[in-house]
């Protein structure tokens, strides 16, 4: 009787052990392949603005797992019986565990969440995100179509223009404002406590980079005994200590990213994307706009090396792994998308592992 009860145990503890080792693989797992996936989607719905393909967006809906495990056990003896058992033994465990997925997609799509892709960035958002320890020059970069009279490409935030736009100043701006910003010379924040002024920028004339304070007002036209700026969406009045602000959508974001993808020459070719010229007729390098912070590149066979890659039009398209500055603003892009549009009308994300039967 003992070696029946001997038998029972270990089989019911072996089946346990089993399926408590396999969960953390399975979440960890998952949770990879999840975030892949989204980022995957993300980048391929930029690749299509670059062709002028409508994008579109699946979230997954609920994600369940069946867990099934199975355990033998063999247990080898010397002579005995029932009555006398054998006073040596040995044993011999084995298990498997087969995990059966089920993914459920749904498609983003209805009035109120078209109403938020199209709807610019709201300057909370933009406040919040460059407070956060983002680079100021990235979020203004990604967001921003003007600031008082410079304006930043907004021919670029919908479909490739045949002229290139002229962002030489803005971007020195950008620079100016980055170098405060590591300085600690500048800041964002809440102006008033009711919320009724959403941002602040604190200019020091006793800065440690003098020459960038300069540049700033220069370029801003502020006067030079303020320090203190309210920034405003609203460009019907003009205010001393007041900058005005244009800022973006989503998808104008999306399209101004998409400049920045390399297609292949047969598809230039073909007519099936728009090839940027200046007055000269020579083709212009979208580089100089984007400036260094977001690349796409492309290649015919599956690349190596790549932070996200995207499959389109017989190609794939990649951020290379060690493009620090395009995966940040690949990952900003995203922080922002999450934020203003959102995803509050879908059930939230469901993961289901049973433990074992």
């Amino acid at each position: 009787m003992r070696a029946l009860v001997l038998v029972s145990t270990l089989a019911l503890v072996g089946c346990a052990t089993l399926g408590a080792q396999a969960l953390p693989e399975v979440q960890a797992s998952y949770n990879e392949r999840l975030a892949l996936t989204s980022d995957s989607q993300f980048l391929l719905n930029v690749v299509r603005l670059r062709y002028r393909d409508t994008p579109a967006f699946l979230d997954v809906a609920s994600l369940t797992t069946q867990q099934t495990n199975a355990s033998t056990l063999s247990v080898t003896g010397g002579s005995g019986n029932l009555l006398m058992p054998a006073p040596t033994a040995s044993g011999t465990m084995s298990g498997t565990v087969s995990v059966t997925p089920t993914t459920t997609f749904l498609p983003v799509r209805g009035d109120d969440f078209v109403k938020r892709l199209v709807a610019p960035v709201s300057l909370q958002t933009v406040t919040m995100v460059a407070s956060s320890g983002w680079s100021i020059a990235r979020v203004l970069h990604l967001t921003v179509d003007r600031i008082n009279s410079l304006s930043n490409a907004p021919s670029a935030t919908g479909p490739t223009p045949a002229s290139p736009p002229d962002t030489e100043r803005f971007i020195d701006l950008l620079r100016a404002l980055r170098s405060l910003q590591l300085d600690e010379d500048l800041s964002l924040g809440i102006v008033r406590s009711d919320g009724a002024d959403t941002g602040l920028m604190f200019l020091d004339d006793n800065a440690r980079n003098p020459e960038a304070v300069t540049i700033v007002r220069d370029l801003l036209s502020l006067p030079r005994d303020e320090s203190r700026f309210r920034l405003t969406e609203d460009f019907t009045r003009k205010e001393i200590g007041v900058l005005r602000v244009r800022l973006r959508s989503i998808l104008g974001a999306m399209f101004y990213l998409s400049q920045g993808v390399e297609v292949p020459v047969e598809h230039e070719k073909a007519g099936l994307v728009t090839v940027t010229r200046d007055d000269d007729g020579r083709r212009f390098d979208w580089n100089r706009v984007l400036d260094g912070m977001f690349r796409v590149k492309t290649s015919p066979d599956e690349p190596g090396g790549a932070a996200v890659k995207a499959f389109h039009r017989g190609n794939w398209f990649y951020i290379a792994d060690d493009d620090l500055e395009s995966k940040s603003t690949f990952m900003l892009l995203i922080q922002i998308f999450n934020m203003q549009a959102g995803r509050a009308s879908l059930p939230v994300p469901l993961l289901t592992i049973p433990a074992g039967r």
